[in-house]
């Protein structure tokens, strides 16, 4: 390596040119004086401590000089006695490392012998405490088992208790909303039989296979938003979610509307979702598609008589009695989720919602046959064993529920979607909510076919014939089938139903010169407009 001074290579027989090259040639020399005078130093300090223990520096010392003191021949008996000191000394040197290890083993094995010891008295004292532990151990064991069943009695009868008090807190509010919004039945005989009639805050309540009768647009409005607050009050104090969900009136929408099963309770929904009246059905054909996808609410409420809004839109017409459908199939299921109509599997049960209503709510022989609920098998079943298995000591519950306010869906405690609350509405055999919405189409739509034909007595037939001679316009107020025609069931003239795509008109005179007066039997009406 070149010097970073001079620049030249360190090379001993040239002559230096500055001090750092001569420093650096004399620093090699004095290291190796410096190792050979340690290796000295070291050699003599090794040989004064491999001394024999017996031997002293005198000795030693004395004995060399004896050595020197031979003569020249006898120079081989020094050498053999240094070689004799230096083996003394390896040996020395041998028997304290042995010595040295000795110790430390020894050190190791009473290190090991207590580690034993102290392992041993552990395990002595770890068997003792398992001989103790399992000293009575299956009493101790039932004790503390006994116990726990005690407790999960205790607490399982508490928790029935509560259930059993809030199942009564539904009942009083629900049968409370019933009052306060005027719910009555009233019973007359007629004809030789009883015919019941349901009114809610004064406003009839109809059965969905009478609506063509003498029943206005403002009443059957009326009648079904009562309806709807009702069952949506009902639910919400029942904690139950309805099948078919009921939308209040709200911002922009001044009606009461209901969804369909398949779009009820769902994320996403129109603020303001228009309801399809007569006024503008022609509206909603521009709807938005974004909008058309969204599920489309069934309005509970006309502006027009049934027959007349049949004829002038026929989609609203559809889509109303389909609204009803699902109202009345809320209020029977919730009737069965309570325990009510348990062998009610015909539609028209479902037609009824004023019976519905006051069997729910106020009639006292269905609420006292539906107060209590008969045990399943399993539950026979686990009662029993309870009672043979179990100690004297646990709680055990001999009191049935009531049904009325007892499934729901904001509870643990019988929980509807649970497999007994689903066990136990599986039992109704009512067909779908299409059938019946079919089936009351198609009564309300044969009803309206059949309404243009009635039996005329021979009074009637005279009265008809001297009507249809009468110039003046209002020839139809006086007469008794003007007055009694909505309610056997007929239907207005200026309303002609549609069924099966065709007009049913009503507008056929009766002409005098074709038919004799006197004559009575079957004849197609008049327009009573």
């Amino acid at each position: 390596m070149s010097c970073h001074i001079c620049s030249h290579p360190p090379v001993s027989r040239q002559t230096f040119f500055c001090p750092t090259c001569a420093r650096s040639q004399l620093y090699q020399l004095r290291l190796e004086n410096a190792r050979i005078r340690l290796e000295r130093e070291s050699f003599g300090q090794q040989i004064e401590d491999r001394l024999a223990p017996g031997d002293t520096r005198k000795e030693y010392a004395t004995n060399v000089e004896r050595a020197k003191e031979v003569p020249e021949e006898g120079g081989s008996t020094f050498r053999a006695v240094q070689n004799i000191a230096t083996e003394e000394a390896k040996s020395c040197t041998r028997r304290q490392t042995v010595a040295t290890q000795i110790e430390r083993l020894e050190a190791d094995i009473e290190q090991r012998k207590s580690d034993l010891s102290r392992r041993k008295s552990e395990l002595d004292r770890r068997k003792s405490d398992a001989g103790s532990a399992r000293y009575q151990l299956a009493g101790r064991e039932t004790s503390t088992l006994v116990g726990l069943q005690n407790n999960t009695k205790r607490t399982d009868h508490l928790w029935h208790t509560l259930h059993s008090r809030t199942a009564e807190a539904r009942i009083f509010l629900c049968r409370e909303i019933a009052s306060l919004y005027g719910l009555h039945h009233s019973a007359r005989e007629k004809g030789g039989k009883l015919k019941s009639t349901y009114t809610i805050s004064g406003v009839p309540i109809f059965d969905l296979r009478d609506l063509n009768g003498r029943a206005c647009p403002v009443q059957i409005s009326t009648s079904m938003s009562y309806i709807a607050r009702l069952l949506v009050l009902t639910s919400h104090y029942l904690s139950l979610k309805l099948p078919a969900e009921i939308v209040l009136p709200h911002r922009n929408q001044p009606s009461t509307t209901i969804y369909a099963p398949s779009g009820s309770y769902l994320s996403q929904k129109p603020n303001s979702m228009p309801f399809p009246t007569s006024s503008h059905s022609s509206s909603t054909t521009g709807a938005d598609k974004s909008q058309s996808r969204l599920p489309q609410s069934r309005p509970l409420s006309v502006d027009k008589s049934l027959p007349k809004l049949a004829v002038e839109d026929f989609k609203t017409y559809s889509l109303f009695l389909e609204g009803v459908t699902w109202l009345a199939w809320d209020l029977s299921w919730l009737c069965r989720t309570q325990g009510l109509n348990l062998a009610s599997d015909s539609w028209e049960e479902v037609c009824d919602i004023g019976k519905n209503l006051w069997q729910l709510f106020l009639a006292p022989s269905v609420q006292t046959a539906a107060l209590t609920r008969a045990t399943t098998g399993p539950d026979i079943q686990s009662s029993l064993k309870a009672t043979k298995d179990a100690p004297k000591t646990t709680i055990q519950r001999t009191k049935s529920f009531p049904v009325l306010g007892h499934y729901s869906h904001g509870t643990v405690h019988s929980f509807l979607g649970a497999s007994e609350g689903m066990e136990f509405m599986r039992t109704w055999k009512l067909s779908t909510p299409t059938a019946v919405m079919d089936k009351i189409k198609a009564s309300l739509l044969g009803e309206m076919t059949n309404a243009e034909w009635e039996v005329l007595e021979k009074k009637e037939w005279d009265d008809t014939l001297h009507d249809s001679t009468d110039p003046t316009p209002n020839a139809e107020q006086g007469h008794r089938l003007a007055r009694d025609g909505l309610s056997t069931g007929s239907m207005a003239a200026e309303d002609p139903p549609r069924y099966n795509g065709a007009y049913l008109t009503t507008s056929t005179r009766v002409e005098s010169s074709n038919r004799s007066k006197g004559t009575s039997g079957w004849t197609r009406l008049k327009n009573r407009s």
